[in-house]
């Protein structure tokens, strides 16, 4: 399980078009990480609909921002149209919840991504922060981490 002073482990996901993403990739700079179980959910929808709300906030602050769940691509392209979302959502699909589940972050019984969320600078965990299934994390403690940075 990852913890805050962690690096972040080589791993490779799609995105919501197909194009790869890897740890390296979001080894540089600033980067919240948010887990969430499922595309198409109410309070998955709020929360990723408030990130996108205050997207120009984090890219204000150089903060890159990108969402994974155990969703295929396609499903999660039709998603992010949907709510309009101007980050990238990453496909944990196969093998299943794989990422998930190294970073701490997987519900077996359910088999989804839990609601974890990193704060990474350079690839190294600054914050952690984790909620409940049915428990939106709140952005202001996103906020308030990234301007402690």
């Amino acid at each position: 399980m990852i913890q805050t002073g962690s690096r972040l482990f080589d791993f490779s996901l799609q995105n919501q078009y197909g194009e790869s993403v890897t740890s390296t990739g979001l080894s540089e700079g600033r980067v919240l990480v948010v887990f969430y179980p499922w595309a198409f959910s109410r309070v998955c929808g709020s929360e990723l609909e408030a990130l996108n709300e205050s997207y120009e906030y984090f890219a204000k602050r150089n903060v890159r921002i990108v969402g994974i769940s155990v969703d295929h691509k396609f499903t999660l392209r039709s998603y992010a149209e949907s709510l309009g979302i101007k980050f990238e959502l990453l496909a944990d699909f196969w093998p299943h919840g794989e990422v998930a589940n190294q970073m701490g972050a997987f519900d077996e019984q359910q088999g989804v991504a839990t609601r974890v969320s990193l704060l990474l600078e350079d690839g190294v965990v600054r914050n952690l922060f984790r909620s409940g299934m049915g428990e939106a994390r709140k952005i202001e403690d996103y906020k308030h981490a990234v301007d402690g940075l």
